[in-house]
């Protein structure tokens, strides 16, 4: 099992990737900072499985707000640029919570082989 604790709340998938007007799209700058708190919070723990079940708790902090099932895009593949799992579609059981903590914002992630 591994338990990552990251001080930031993910970005929605709406601020997760944006469009040009020449039809590209890249991640945000948020995103892609999200993502290397992950590794960093992560300190190289990796968890080699076939399947994972993974729990996220995101905390908000004072005035953020965000829809459930938004947070999870950036959490997921932070883990695996992180190499902390090995494929986000490896996750056969996933179970979010949103909380408000306004003083301590933050992810709490847990991921335990299956």
């Amino acid at each position: 099992m591994i338990r990552i604790t990251v001080p930031l709340v993910p970005p929605s998938v709406n601020h997760y990737a944006k469009h040009t007007r020449s039809g590209r799209h890249y991640v945000t700058s948020e995103a892609k900072s999200f993502k290397e708190a992950v590794a960093i919070f992560a300190g190289g723990q990796t968890l080699t499985a076939s399947r994972y079940s993974v729990s996220i708790s995101v905390y908000l902090g004072k005035g953020q707000r965000g829809d459930i099932d938004n947070f999870l895009k950036c959490v997921l593949d932070g883990m695996v640029e992180a190499r902390v799992i090995h494929s986000d579609s490896a996750v056969t059981r996933l179970t979010v919570e949103k909380f408000r903590d306004e003083k301590n914002p933050r992810t709490e992630i847990t991921v335990y082989p299956l």
